[in-house]
């Protein structure tokens, strides 16, 4: 080609085309060098442009695809991630509402312990009383990072509010078994014959002190113990008779004097409310009945004073 384009544009080339019919006329055509030098060019730059326009379409094409098979990689994770959204959503709503929950919880247990219950939160905000309203609404979802710093908070409210359920856990506990341990009930049905204090000797003579109250009733009445506790002693016991002594614990103790029989053995752990002994006239008495004494840090105290 670079042969003819060199070539002097001034000559002239004589093309014959003879038929091989007979009857048909042969013709020439003179074309000249610089004629067919344009056309050479002419034809190389269509076909430079045509192989250019086809690379170019080809990678259109290419980048096209890729980037729609890209969008459609993208569109499945933005579902995906929707959906988790969505679950993340539903998840921190349902820990919100299990921490409106333990708020209630805890502000009953509060009361039920006699604390101070302000009805504030955490911020300082005053809860609203009365009727609720039926309102509700919001935004809509929130963002990923929101959900997750709403989350971290709700792991660190419900941390904070474990530990101080825990503690009320512990106070409700230990008041529990104080109360269990405190004797507040009555050892025995029958009437009070003689209580706490100075009184006429029943032996007739003279004035004692008496550390206790007298229930009388029937012979065998049952006698209970008074708070739950361990039983210290039970046996013969000079002028007590047949005689039960319980530690409940926290400096208290009960005695229970003149059985007719027990049913409780030194060691035996017993709660409010057992049958410990029953009714008699055993040591020092005058009929059937039950002396009982409350002590605190072994000191005798006026009964009266727990039931």
């Amino acid at each position: 080609m670079k042969k003819w384009l060199d070539k002097p544009s001034d000559r002239e080339y004589t093309i014959m085309v003879v038929p091989h019919q007979e009857e048909d006329k042969s013709f020439s055509l003179c074309i000249s060098m610089k004629t067919i030098k344009v056309a050479a060019v002419a034809l190389s730059c269509c076909l430079a442009a045509g192989v250019a326009t086809f690379a170019n379409y080809r990678a259109t094409m290419y980048t096209a695809k890729m980037e729609q098979q890209e969008l459609a990689v993208l569109r499945a994770n933005k579902e995906l991630q929707d959906q988790k959204i969505a679950q993340l959503a539903k998840a921190t709503a349902e820990v919100q509402e299990e921490m409106n929950k333990l708020t209630q919880l805890e502000g009953d247990v509060r009361r039920a312990l006699n604390m101070e219950d302000n009805a504030t939160s955490r911020s300082g905000v005053v809860r609203p009383g009365g009727e609720r309203a039926g309102g509700q609404g919001g935004p809509g979802l929130l963002a990923v990072d929101q959900l997750l710093q709403q989350t971290v908070a709700l792991k660190e409210e419900l941390a904070s509010r474990e530990e101080r359920l825990s503690d009320m856990r512990d106070d409700l506990s230990e008041r529990n078994s104080r109360l269990a341990a405190t004797p507040s009930i009555w050892p025995a049905s029958g009437d009070v014959t003689s209580r706490f204090g100075w009184r006429n000797s029943p032996f007739g003579y003279g004035a004692d002190w008496h550390p206790g109250i007298d229930i009388a009733d029937s012979y065998g009445t049952p006698i209970i113990a008074t708070a739950d506790g361990v039983v210290v002693s039970a046996g013969w016991n000079g002028g007590y008779g047949l005689f039960v002594l319980i530690d409940h614990g926290y400096g208290l103790a009960t005695a229970y004097g003149h059985h007719s029989e027990l049913n409780v053995r030194a060691g035996q752990r017993v709660k409010k409310g057992d049958t410990i002994a029953y009714m008699g006239s055993t040591g020092a008495s005058t009929g059937s009945h039950l002396h009982y004494e409350v002590r605190v840090n072994g000191r005798q105290v006026n009964p009266a004073d727990f039931l």
